[in-house]
């Protein structure tokens, strides 16, 4: 059975004993939804792959105006790791690019790191909503960026609860109690709400970040009656 956002509203509603007067579908839906973003970057916080990870890819050419840029994917809440491939479209020759802060340049200039900085040793900077590569291609240039997906937001308060935040939807409720009391500026309470939506976020990683189980094999000692 589906999980809704009303769900979390009732939840919410039954844990700080008010009803629809206190916490209205409008305002629980607007908090649902600010829950979610702060969940979503919690997990990230955590290096949580569990928040989804998306891949994308774009062909740069020397051509570009201006050459070496490209936009951000719509959709992406952070960036995990761009890889670059300036030969062909071979998956062996894709290098990762590492970040370059141009504000932090020792002994160079960004034209010269256009210009000079080896294929085999990519980087890249943030321009804000988008990114640059170097060195700038001389041809065409291809590169994969993967990044953590912005959460969709829920609509109505009959949308269904997704993966991860499903594992325990009463999360998104401890987040809706968090902003109810916020706005009735009763932040000590508000603060408690917001710890224990942070208690099950910890409590839950290893849920989220799951690692290959495998049977114990059992091993004979290797010892001889001359160990005793």
């Amino acid at each position: 059975m589906s999980i809704l956002v009303s769900d979390c509203i009732t939840y919410a509603r039954q844990k700080g004993q008010t009803d629809s007067n206190g916490i209205s579908d409008v305002a629980g839906l607007a908090w649902a939804n600010s829950g979610l973003i702060d969940i979503t970057r919690e997990y990230i916080k955590r290096n949580i792959d569990a928040s989804q990870i998306a891949e994308s890819s774009a062909t740069l050419s020397s051509t570009d105006n201006p050459p070496g840029r490209f936009a951000w994917p719509t959709d992406m809440f952070m960036l995990k790791t761009i890889s670059i491939n300036y030969t062909d479209t071979s998956p062996q020759n894709f290098k990762p690019c590492s970040k370059m802060e141009v504000s932090n340049i020792q002994g160079s200039s960004v034209d010269a790191i256009r210009l000079n900085q080896a294929t085999i040793d990519p980087q890249f900077t943030n321009h804000g909503d988008t990114g640059e590569i170097f060195p700038t291609p001389l041809g065409t240039a291809i590169i994969k960026i993967f990044y953590y997906l912005a959460p969709t937001e829920y609509p109505l308060t009959s949308t269904a609860i997704t993966y991860p935040q499903s594992l325990d939807y009463r999360v998104i409720g401890d987040k809706i109690l968090e902003s109810y009391y916020q706005s009735l500026e009763n932040f000590p309470i508000a603060d408690a709400w917001g710890a224990q939506a942070i208690k099950k976020i910890n409590d839950s990683i290893n849920i989220l970040a799951p690692q290959s189980q495998q049977p114990i094999q059992p091993m004979p000692l290797q010892i001889s009656g001359w160990q005793f």
